[in-house]
């Protein structure tokens, strides 16, 4: 362990170090207060915090692609937790650097490496209950994020398909109008399952949609005689680039 003069050296230079004093340093150390849009909590976090936590809801929001309230609250739920999984571990690696700044728990030893390792150590050993309540409560924040995530997509697969269902109604009816030489316009009123379309919304997916048939057709006939001639007889799931003729492996 460290002698007594070590410690006291420690001691007399972690009393340098006491956190801001001047008055322009306190005040990039306040926090900054917002509202939630979403929660309608207000938030608290430093200058240097909150721009990286709207940069990371915004991204994570955006990526999850929300269209409901409810699936919005949920992706907003998943972001919130991302955000204090990371909070989590960076208070674990702040725990390690205030121990290895803690006089009382220096170690003897001439290697940097080594001393920090065994620094950390004596830090978990003593503060093992902290850890342990930390490792607890990633568990839970992880549970719940993986559980709204969950919802989210069941949510997000629920509404597409009723959206589909309801396209595709208004499509075939599109499709006999126009069989029958009669136009076509979207009625103003929702569809079975809640969706309104445009009538140019409709056509659109009635012209693929016929597209998609032809071609599904054309491509179902036995005679493929383009760059796909003979790949299934060429295939072997066990080599690199195994059914693609040499010109699309090239």
């Amino acid at each position: 362990m460290a002698s007594q003069k070590q410690i006291d050296a420690n001691r007399a230079n972690a009393q340098k170090s006491s956190g801001p004093r001047s008055m322009e340093s306190k005040a990039k150390t306040r926090l900054n207060a917002m509202r939630d849009g979403i929660t309608g909590q207000v938030i608290t976090l430093s200058e240097e915090d909150l721009p990286f936590f709207e940069k990371l809801k915004a991204e994570l929001i955006a990526d999850l692609a929300p269209k409901t309230v409810l699936e919005l609250r949920l992706a907003s739920g998943i972001a919130w937790d991302t955000w204090r999984l990371d909070r989590l571990r960076a208070v674990e690696m702040n725990m390690y650097a205030l121990g290895n700044s803690d006089p009382d728990n220096d170690v003897e030893c001439p290697d940097s490496q080594l001393h920090t390792t065994m620094t950390s150590a004596v830090t978990f050993a003593k503060e093992s209950g902290k850890f342990a309540l930390m490792s607890t409560y990633e568990q839970r924040l992880n549970r719940s994020l993986h559980k709204n995530l969950a919802t989210l997509r069941e949510l997000q697969a629920e509404r597409k398909d009723s959206f589909q269902r309801d396209l595709n109604e208004e499509i075939h009816i599109a499709r006999a109008n126009d069989l029958k030489g009669l136009s076509y316009k979207a009625p103003t009123r929702p569809g079975p399952n809640g969706f309104v379309f445009s009538t140019a919304e409709i056509l659109s997916a009635a012209n693929r949609d016929s597209i998609l048939y032809a071609a599904r057709a054309k491509v179902g006939l036995p005679s493929c005689k383009i760059q796909f001639d003979g790949a299934y007889e060429s295939f072997d799931p066990n080599r690199p680039n195994s059914g693609l003729s040499v010109a699309q492996a090239a």
